[in-house]
């Protein structure tokens, strides 16, 4: 690639054209647009990711099975690439609107001046704590994502964690097409079934093969590699599986900043929370606020993520542009008076 035009590089005095809050897929997908236009962007990161256990990432195009952080190692070589972007490596703990945009404090203290602020700090998976092992198998031996996870075990019997709702019908059916030899339904005592379109997918999920076991877990032990999980149960008994499916709920990553700014939340319909958007870049209920990646989608994945922060990018420059024209048609009417 050409070397680029160099601006003069950002520093912690520079109005910037966006505070990005979030160095995810989503959050450096929108720096990188960013940067292709010269704005100058602050990202701000915890460096703790949603993803951290995942030891590869998949169904990303050119990158798929690269572990996760080497794909963020990549983008930010690329975006740093530009000499627009100033990576803050802490995270942000509020933020407000002033006269000139918006001022996110961070958690040294520090505050920063942006026009525009980009949402991409995500969200939490909230873990169950009534299985004992849940937490040490999740990302590892426990997917919510069949896209992303499962095929490589495919030659091993799977499971499902409950069966709350009827799109766990199609985790069954995705399980199934992978070609895993038996699929077997977890209720953890008496599977409850709570409405009509769930009963009728637990009933689609039989017919295609899967079985429904209803003893008690006792405990989910980790095998260990690529082994899988054993699923140890109160009686005593147990059985090996290549992986679990199950989908914990969800909450946004930073409530405070968002409700600080007058972004709404809402209910993500599956027992979850999400930050409200409007399309096609992703702004909110509050002009000037952005959100793109995990806290504003349904399908939780990096591609999706990247596509939305590129949007989010471009809608930063969409709306400085606007800015700008305004000022400049109020100039050329100040000065016909």
């Amino acid at each position: 690639m050409p070397a680029p035009h160099k601006p003069t590089p950002p520093t912690s005095a520079t109005l910037f054209s966006a505070l990005i809050l979030g160095a995810g897929p989503a959050g450096l997908s929108a720096a990188l647009a960013l940067s292709r236009l010269a704005h100058p962007v602050a990202i701000f990161s915890t460096n703790t990711f949603r993803n951290e256990k995942a030891h590869r990432a998949h169904t990303i195009l050119s990158r798929d099975h690269t572990p996760p952080a080497e794909i963020r190692r990549a983008a930010r070589e690329q975006i740093e690439a530009y000499g627009t972007t100033l990576s803050v490596e802490k995270g942000a703990v509020s933020a407000r609107k002033v006269d000139d945009g918006f001022e996110v404090e961070d958690e040294e203290g520090r505050k920063w001046r942006g026009k525009k602020i980009v949402l991409a700090m995500g969200v939490r998976d909230v873990l169950p704590t009534e299985i004992s092992g849940y937490a040490e198998n999740w990302g590892t031996n426990i997917y919510q994502c069949l896209f992303c996870d499962g095929i490589e075990r495919s030659n091993k019997p799977a499971g499902v964690l409950g069966f709350p709702n009827a799109m766990m019908g199609h985790n069954v059916g995705m399980i199934l097409q992978m070609g895993c030899p038996k699929v077997t339904i977890f209720g953890n005592g008496k599977l409850e079934v709570g409405d009509e379109a769930t009963g009728k997918a637990l009933e689609i999920a039989k017919l295609k093969g899967a079985v429904v076991d209803e003893r008690r877990i006792e405990r989910l032990v980790d095998l260990g590699g690529e082994e899988g999980v054993e699923v140890r149960f109160e009686d005593g008994s147990s059985e090996r599986l290549g992986f679990l499916v199950h989908r914990p709920d969800v909450e946004v990553v930073g409530p405070e900043i968002a409700r600080g700014l007058g972004v709404e939340i809402v209910d993500d319909g599956f027992g979850g929370q999400m930050l409200k958007r409007n399309e096609p870049f992703g702004e909110t209920n509050v002009k000037g606020v952005l959100v793109a990646g995990d806290a504003s989608i349904l399908m939780r994945q990096v591609t999706a993520a990247m596509f939305q922060g590129g949007g989010a990018g471009a809608g930063v420059h969409f709306l400085i542009s606007q800015d700008d024209e305004r000022e400049v048609e109020k100039k050329l009417k100040d000065s016909k008076a």
